[in-house]
């Protein structure tokens, strides 16, 4: 668990109206099929389990979304976008973390005047603008997910799942680590990205820089280049397997916010 040095990001419950939820996915799901596009829209009624009545509630949001092989948050995030009109606004600063398996959920925009950093299986979901200021850190090789109507941060690493309706931008530089992320937004834009074990299939790329390529093709001194971090092993001529994303996330962490600046609220 997260601890020490960083402030939790305070629970809250997310209630849902179950019946109002499945009226708008209804009208939608026609179209949600064609955006996520590996299945029908018949196929996706057999992907959704019932509807939770608080979406923080881990263990019911696992149970509304049972095919794992479909980026299924992609349908709640669009879902909670058309039925939630998005007013509320949250400010979190300090090195704010999710912890392990936790569900943040926000009817509107969060900005983090600091960095963010979740937990293995932590989830954020934003339904309008997060913002964060310093640096998103999430697990470099096991699930997470961020999703947002637009999302935007200084850099970042993650392993997991970065999903946005409008837009993602990073103008700094942004390591997504392993082939387990399920990227969907239309354009992502920035400084650098790092996509070179599993090429991310955002709708349009825009950057200064970008490192891809696929797991037979990785360039691991391009890569660390890219991302501005020395690699440790650069004199051992036998090692190489470097852990890109680990190298990359302890460098942020290690310039992270100060402490404190402001209690959360």
């Amino acid at each position: 668990m997260v601890t020490g040095a960083f402030d939790i990001w305070p629970p809250q419950a997310f209630p849902l109206r179950p019946d109002r939820v499945e009226a708008s996915y209804r009208a939608l799901r026609e179209t949600l099929a064609e955006e996520i596009g590996s299945v029908e829209a018949d196929g996706l009624d057999g992907c959704l389990g019932p509807v939770p009545e608080d979406l923080t509630d881990a263990d019911a949001f696992d149970a509304w979304l049972l095919a794992g092989y479909l980026p299924l948050e992609w349908v709640v995030l669009r879902l909670m976008s058309e039925v939630f009109p998005g007013g509320e606004r949250r400010l979190l600063s300090g090195r704010v973390a999710v912890p392990e398996g936790q569900v943040r959920v926000v009817d509107g925009d969060v900005t983090v005047d600091g960095d963010l950093v979740l937990e293995e299986g932590a989830r954020v979901m934003v339904l309008s603008d997060l913002t964060v200021t310093g640096s998103f850190v999430a697990p470099i090789d096991t699930y997470s997910l961020v999703a947002a109507r637009r999302i935007e941060c200084r850099a970042g690493v993650t392993g997991g799942s970065v999903m946005a309706v409008e837009s993602v931008h990073r103008p700094g530089r942004f390591c997504l680590s392993s082939d387990h992320h399920d990227p969907i937004a239309p354009p992502y834009t920035g400084g650098v990205l790092v996509d070179q074990l599993w090429p991310a299939q955002f709708d349009h790329v825009e950057v200064a820089t970008r490192v891809t390529g696929g797991i037979e093709e990785i360039d691991y001194d391009a890569a660390l280049e890219a991302l501005a971090t020395p690699d440790p092993w650069e004199d051992d001529e036998e090692w190489d397997d470097i852990d890109i994303g680990g190298l990359y996330a302890a460098r942020l962490l290690a310039a992270a916010a100060p402490l404190g600046r402001r209690p959360l609220a």
